[in-house]
């Protein structure tokens, strides 16, 4: 095949920062890549550092390749032979949530509110919103109708509806954005960037978050669209996800290193493909687990109903968390685990008027949400999406936060301003040194916002830790963790460093191997939570 058809024509190059300078380290270096017309391929991330999103980037343009691919064909030869521009016509879809600084922290709770409004947005809208009728004008006739525009052809909706059904969000159409799983808006996320047309479209991880029923769906669903070129997708993975059959061909990327070529040879000639940004995995330790101390009721819920018009969320659930507990959360996208977690961190408004609803031995309205932040450790997608990312944070800084549950720095060590001021200090070096770099004396005092997204996601894993607050909450705290790294927190977790014999732990997630603790190793601790069909059940 003539290269100037290639989909990707990279003969050899260096990728830098635009405005790095003559002696600049590149962050990928003698960058081969080339991929023909009809290949399948993966990037895959071999650390938590977020290479392969350096490698995606470097397709959208937001970094330098030196020398740059010649023409004609330059970086995208199959767009330029057509005269096509590749910045309208490349696409990227990525799952590592929020990462830009700002100091704004936006109230995530509030979504449960939000879907009481009559003028919500539907999913179907949000695909479509051209399709919204618009505003009627004050000059305009009263009784005139006010029609939406159409859009798309017959045979576009046709497309449309096959991929609604194939990726199973047709139930979901109809109802508000806000009400959706994580799960679901992922999906929807993806389908709204396929009904665009890119030629190319980049999926970063787009397997987070997912069941273990949507997997395989999305997947097929992407597998057929790739082959009908409409669109071309390439996949970001971590090391630890399982690669498609249909990916015949392979670029890994390991720290300023890009190996690329067919499945077999790439995953055949680079065996350790581990070691993650931190560069540690020596101090996983092998610790026995300390004695299970089950002890009183933290959180009680007793025949806990939540609807929404016609809609049952949860209904009729009952569940008890006691000290020393360590539970595994599960259930389908959209089976109500989120909103769970908002009742039990007394985000939920109907959170303060359940008379059946019990956090610490109190009813909601009874404790100040000061009290229960501390009380209880958190990470999930929404508060890493919503915490603030301030040029002037450090590290330290938001470890530190995690004492009292805020979400700027207090107190003149930035370790808030409770009792025990050193314990609270030496409590941060501890988790720094053991989920931290080498040098983590060094990266305590690293701008937090200028991360990437993993290393981000594990200092908020600190956060969550460091208090060793009564209940700590781990909802998909694994995303674009390495596998070294998600091996370090798992030991971490399960020694009793990062979590004490009489703390509760709850774990979301739809990887079992994720899971700390299991039923034969843990079995007079672990216990697993499973929801459908809006009610809740303890598994045998």
């Amino acid at each position: 095949m003539h290269r100037w058809r290639s989909v990707i024509n990279i003969p050899n190059a260096n990728v830098y920062r635009f405005g790095d300078g003559r002696y600049a380290q590149p962050l990928l270096r003698d960058l081969m890549w080339t991929v023909k017309e009809g290949e399948s391929w993966a990037v895959i991330g071999s650390g938590g550092g977020g290479e392969k999103s350096v490698l995606f980037s470097t397709l959208l343009g937001r970094y330098r390749l030196a020398p740059y691919p010649p023409p004609p064909g330059g970086l995208f030869p199959f767009l330029s032979s057509d005269g096509l521009d590749p910045y309208s016509e490349v696409s990227i879809v990525s799952f590592g949530h929020r990462r830009q600084a700002g100091g704004a922290f936006y109230d995530y709770s509030a979504r449960y509110g939000a879907v009481h409004e009559e003028d919500r947005l539907t999913l179907r809208q949000n695909m479509f919103p051209e399709t919204i009728p618009p505003l009627r004008m004050p000059y305009e006739d009263a009784n005139a109708t006010l029609e939406p525009t159409p859009i798309i052809s017959d045979e576009e909706l046709a497309i449309f509806n096959d991929l609604v059904a194939q990726m199973g969000l047709g139930q979901f159409l109809d109802l508000p954005l806000i009400a959706l799983s994580n799960g679901q808006t992922r999906r929807a996320r993806i389908l709204k960037a396929i009904i665009k047309k890119p030629k190319l479209l980049l999926l970063d991880e787009p397997l987070t978050g997912l069941d273990i029923k949507a997997r395989p769906l999305l997947l097929s669903t992407l597998r057929d669209l790739h082959a009908k070129k409409k669109p071309r997708v390439i996949l970001g993975l971590r090391a630890q996800d399982a690669l498609p059959d249909w990916v015949g061909h392979v670029a890994l990327v390991k720290g300023s290193t890009v190996t690329a070529g067919d499945r077999e040879t790439v995953l055949r000639n680079t065996e350790h493909i581990l070691g993650g940004w931190h560069g540690q995995s020596n101090k996983i330790r092998s610790i026995e687990s300390p004695k299970a101390q089950i002890g009183k009721v933290l959180i009680d819920l007793k025949n806990i109903k939540v609807q929404y018009s016609n809609r049952k969320v949860l209904h009729q659930l009952s569940w008890q968390i006691r000290q020393g507990e360590r539970w595994h959360l599960v259930g389908e996208n959209g089976s109500g685990k989120t909103t769970l977690l908002s009742l039990i961190t007394g985000d939920h408004p109907q959170s303060e008027t359940s008379s059946h609803l019990r956090l610490f031995s109190q009813p909601r309205s009874r404790i100040p949400t000061t009290l229960l932040r501390s009380a209880i450790g958190i990470m999930s997608p929404e508060l890493f999406d919503a915490f603030p990312r301030r040029s002037t944070m450090t590290v330290w800084d938001v470890i530190g936060t995690g004492f009292d549950g805020d979400f700027v720095p207090k107190g003149k060590k930035s370790v808030g301003s409770g009792i025990g001021m050193k314990w609270r200090m030496g409590r941060v070096w501890e988790v720094l040194d053991v989920l931290g770099p080498e040098a983590w004396k060094h990266f305590a005092k690293t701008s937090f916002p200028s991360l990437s997204l993993p290393q981000q996601r594990v200092v908020l894993l600190m956060r969550a830790l460091v208090g060793r607050a009564p209940l700590i909450l781990l909802d998909e705290v694994w995303s674009g963790m390495d596998e070294t790294m998600v091996r370090v927190v798992r030991e971490y977790l399960r020694g009793g460093g990062g979590v004490g014999p009489d703390q509760a732990v709850v774990v979301i997630t739809h990887w079992e191997e994720e899971v700390p603790w299991n039923r034969i190793e843990d079995s007079e601790v672990f216990k697993r939570f499973r929801l459908g069909g809006g009610k809740g059940w303890v598994e045998e």
